[in-house]
């Protein structure tokens, strides 16, 4: 597969079959994401792969996070969708029944937070790539952050920061590529 076409055909996947993957695979998409650039080379994140009853504790955490906070939010944006807000509701409750989670987070440095997010976001987007070209889908979702805390209460973390958390599995969706907002570059310097 090309890189254009992983790039091109990944998707956020809200859906999945119950097809357990193989821990082997796993392996080779984290071994790969790693290589990702980061601030100062410092390599900072830190990822957690949970399935089974550890994936199970991380949905519950992810229930709570949309009573407690995130749906607010999402029926504040989305008001005029009940759609949105039922699918999105229903995903937080299951996962989308993704056989795997990934937890990814950020060893604090000397930079900035925003640097070290930056660089566990570097390393994300190569696992989407990864995982896509193994024909699995993913879904990076930020929201639970916002219950980061319990994340790492319940896998005994005190010194990294949670920056996401990215559902892992085959997909049982094929969803539609959104249209891509025009005028986000603008370049300068290369007037005739």
């Amino acid at each position: 597969m090309e890189l254009r076409e992983a790039i091109l055909g990944r998707r956020s996947v809200r859906k999945y079959k119950s097809n357990p993957v193989p821990k082997e695979v796993i392996e080779d998409i984290m071994n790969h994401a790693i290589w990702a650039p980061s601030g100062m080379n410092r390599q900072n994140w830190y990822f957690i792969v949970a399935t089974g009853p550890w994936r199970d504790k991380v949905v519950e955490i992810c229930k709570r996070a949309y009573q407690e906070y995130i749906g607010k939010k999402v029926e504040k944006v989305f008001q005029h969708k009940p759609k949105v807000i039922e699918e999105t509701k229903s995903f937080f409750a299951t996962l989308g029944g993704a056989p795997v989670v990934i937890l990814a987070f950020a060893e604090p440095g000397p930079e900035s937070e925003k640097t070290d997010i930056q660089s566990v976001a570097a390393a994300i987007q190569n696992l989407l790539l990864l995982a896509y070209e193994k024909g699995l889908g993913t879904c990076w979702m930020t929201g639970p952050i916002s219950h980061g805390e319990e994340f790492k209460k319940l896998f005994g973390i005190e010194d990294k920061n949670f920056v996401a958390l990215i559902t892992l599995g085959y997909p049982d969706e094929k969803p539609k590529a959104p249209p891509r907002r025009p005028n986000k570059v603008k370049y300068v310097g290369f007037e005739d």
